[in-house]
């Protein structure tokens, strides 16, 4: 599959590198988002190292980003002998003698966190003493975790606070992005269910492209039955999303479940989840500091007064997808009858995101000139209509 896009993204890395100073990179989004694809696109033909962090011990990962870090460097006695620690090869990474600004990219950096608490800390340590003095060090720290990232390295009392020259959370594609990355032989009207079901996470579609490899003219009938294929990462990657940010997710398994089947407002949501109305705003806030729900009000209405109209809804396309439809088809006998309960349910399904289908078009219509008009403000609305009540 094509890398399409994050222009915007690699330019203001490259314009950083470019520069003579040492910096530090905090890169930060949901899974499956296209940060390591980013981060691997930004390193090609520089002297560049890369290493993904997991959770086997603090030992094994010492030995394993030794002999990485050996190899980019040239450093026979670290690559072969190890070292004894993570600010032990820092240090040698700081004083070694390269033309080119080494960039070094510690992909998952919340993982190696939960394997040792203190590593932020050293991390803060390395930077200060070691980095930032050589002048010729990129540093990139990039995590699925938003909320470990935001503990470890941007919050005002995280270790590394105030230490970072560009701090970006990579956000799902939008619609033009997506259409140029998917497969030329979908018809454009599967392109676009695709779009309204998947929305604008690139490693989705990859999936559904390798599962169709073979199938000369796929249709979107075709990339249902992918949902439905033993195995398959969907039907448990909301848990997986939810499980970067939290221990316990049963409440936010319900709250999603209610929020995709129209129970939208503070009050209703208390009810139904048996939860106080103060404890629940915990657990919208993460969701929508994740990026999974969103708080909207009528357009026109300031969001920053005290108001009532207020409602919630879930962001993400596939998220959405999920509570809404793949959830309740897993008690279908066979995986065949779900993906065609689906398949024939597809245009209703397409229309609960066509909406913000039609926001994202027209605003991108706008900012390309293409309007005899320019959007400044855009959105739903509901409730009474004040002119109509006036006059």
């Amino acid at each position: 599959m094509r890398f399409v896009n994050r222009v915007e993204e690699l330019n203001g890395l490259d314009k950083l590198y470019s520069s003579l100073n040492s910096n530090l990179v905090a890169i930060y989004g949901r899974r499956r988002v296209g940060k390591t694809e980013l981060i691997k696109r930004f390193g090609m033909r520089k002297n560049f190292l890369y290493y993904l962090c997991d959770e086997s011990t603090l030992s094994e990962q010492t030995r394993r980003f030794s002999a990485i870090a050996g190899a980019a460097i040239s450093d026979d006695e670290l690559l072969t002998l190890g070292a004894s620690s993570f600010e032990a090869i820092f240090y040698r990474l700081a004083n070694a003698k390269t033309e080119q600004k080494l960039v070094i990219a510690l992909d998952e950096f919340p993982r190696l966190v939960k394997v040792e608490k203190s590593m932020a800390s050293v991390m803060q340590r390395v930077w200060d003493l070691y980095l930032k003095e050589s002048k010729n060090v990129m540093l990139i720290l990039s995590g699925s975790s938003i909320n470990m990232m935001h503990k470890e390295v941007l919050n005002y009392s995280a270790p590394l606070y105030g230490r970072s020259s560009f701090i970006l959370k990579l956000k799902p594609l939008g619609f033009e992005a997506v259409i140029h990355m998917m497969p030329e032989k979908f018809e454009f009207v599967d392109k676009l269910y695709l779009y309204f079901i998947l929305g604008g996470v690139p490693a989705y579609y990859e999936i559904i492209e390798e599962s169709l490899t073979g199938v000369v003219k796929p249709t979107i009938k075709d990339a249902v039955e992918v949902f439905f294929k033993k195995g398959s990462v969907f039907t448990s990657e909301p848990y997986l999303l939810l499980s970067e940010e939290v221990k316990n997710d049963d409440i936010y398994i319900n709250l999603l479940n209610f929020l995709a089947n129209g129970v939208n407002k503070p009050a209703e949501l208390s009810s139904k989840l048996g939860i106080a109305h103060q404890n629940l705003s915990k657990y919208l806030s993460l969701l929508e500091f994740i990026g999974i729900v969103v708080k909207e009000f009528p357009v026109g209405v300031n969001p920053n007064r005290k108001s009532k109209t207020g409602v919630y809804r879930i962001l993400d396309n596939f998220i959405d997808f999920y509570f809404k439809e793949l959830k309740k088809l897993s008690s279908f006998s066979t995986s065949g009858e779900a993906a065609l309960k689906v398949y024939k349910d597809i245009d209703f399904i397409a229309s609960h995101k066509f909406e913000d289908f039609s926001i994202e078009f027209i605003l991108l219509l706008s900012k390309n000139g293409m309007l005899p008009f320019t959007v400044s403000k855009i959105g739903r609305w509901w409730g009474s209509n004040s002119e109509k009540s006036a006059g």
